[in-house]
This record gives C-alpha cells, structure tokens and sequence, in this order.
C-alpha cells in the first residue's frame, strides 16, 4: 500500500531474527551514494510481496487515517539477491490510493502514489537504504518506533507526507541483537505536501515547498 511497506516488513522480520544470510552488515559500507538496479523478471506486487494492497491504519492529523487500496492497482515488483548477498527491492507502476479519516470521514479519492522505489537491503537485514521517487505518499510506521518519527521530524517531512516533486532517502540501521531501529536518516530532494491539509478538499493548501539535504 506504502512506499515503506517493504521497510515495515524487514524489521519485523528481524525482530523475530529472521536474518537474511549470515554474511557481515554493510552499515558504515561507502557505497558513493549509488543505489544498484537489480535483474530478472518482474511480476505483479502482491505476488512478490504479499500484502501489498492490504488497508492501513496510520497515526497522522491528530486522528487514525485510513489509506485503502483506489481504483488503479498495477504495480510490478521484484527482489535481487547481489552477489555479496544484499537485496534489491524494486516496485514500479500505476497505483492510486483513498484515505479517510476516522474522526470526520473525510476522505482523499484516488491519490496517485505512481512513483517507483527500490530499497537495499545488506546481507544480515540491519542496514536498509530506501529511495521513493514522487509521487508517492510517507508516514511514520510504528514498528520502527521513535527511531523513525526523529528521523521525520529532523528532516521536516510531515506526518502524513505527499511527495509531489523529486525524490526522499532514507537510511536506516537496525540492531541486529534485538531487531529494533537505532537510527535513521532522511535526505529530503523533493517537494511535499502536508495531506492533513487537503481533507477539507482544497488541495491548493498544504505546500511545504522544496526541501533538500536534511540529515
């Protein structure tokens, strides 16, 4: 459903200490900032990472918003194992979602969030670069608790966040210990867009303008 949805699932399953290979973590690997494009097939989203289009419940707008799958759901994926045992996680495709807010009912109809993605993972799961490319839509998850909450807040990306122009990275690295987020950056090229500003339907409100080079 999310942009993070990806990210979500890999600290679960680290938490639970599903590790993906026993090869050393690449937090702190100079990576000269190039993300690498992974290979094979792709196939449709659900497939490859189940749950995709499932309904979520987010925290934003001093309410719970709930995002649902909108009418376009044509979103391809696919995952990369490198040769040094990283992961490339890649999504690309038409895809609108609804969200509406439980307090009120107010609702935003068939949001674009087309934008494509990759995350790379390293080889034990505790080291995860994500890039989201606008248009796409970003809040913070609770399972990454207040690791990923600092990190929106430092890089001035509101809760519920629409990213209308450019790009937003972030780098996170978990525990591999206890499969928690110690920490998290967020690199802001992009111009955003505070949603909780556009449930009263006027979407002409709400822009944060560009952000660049938050850390």
């Amino acid at each position: 459903m999310n942009r993070r949805t990806t990210r979500s699932l890999l600290v679960a399953a680290a938490s639970a200490g599903l590790v993906l290979t026993a090869s050393p973590a690449l937090a702190g690997e100079d990576t000269g900032g190039a993300v690498p494009e992974g290979s094979g097939p792709w196939a449709p989203a659900e497939e490859v990472l189940p749950g995709y289009y499932d309904p979520v419940d987010v925290a934003a707008c001093g309410t719970t918003v709930t995002i649902t799958s909108g009418d376009v759901t044509d979103v391809e994926s696919r995952i990369t194992e490198l040769p040094d045992g990283r992961l490339v996680i890649e999504s690309r495709g038409a895809q609108t979602i609804d969200l509406t807010r439980q307090d009120t009912g107010q609702m935003i109809d068939e949001l674009d969030v087309s934008g494509p993605y990759s995350e790379v993972v390293s080889a034990d799961g505790t080291y995860i670069i994500g890039v989201y490319q606008a248009p796409t839509i970003l809040y913070p998850y609770p399972e990454l608790g207040p690791v990923d909450a600092a990190a929106f807040e430092a890089a001035g990306i509101p809760d519920l966040a629409y990213v209308t122009k450019g790009v937003v990275t972030f780098e996170l690295v978990i525990d591999p210990e206890t499969g928690q987020a110690v920490s998290e950056e967020a690199d802001v090229d992009a111009r955003l867009i505070d949603l909780c500003t556009w449930f009263d339907g006027n979407r002409g409100h709400g822009d944060n303008g560009h952000h660049g080079g938050h850390q």
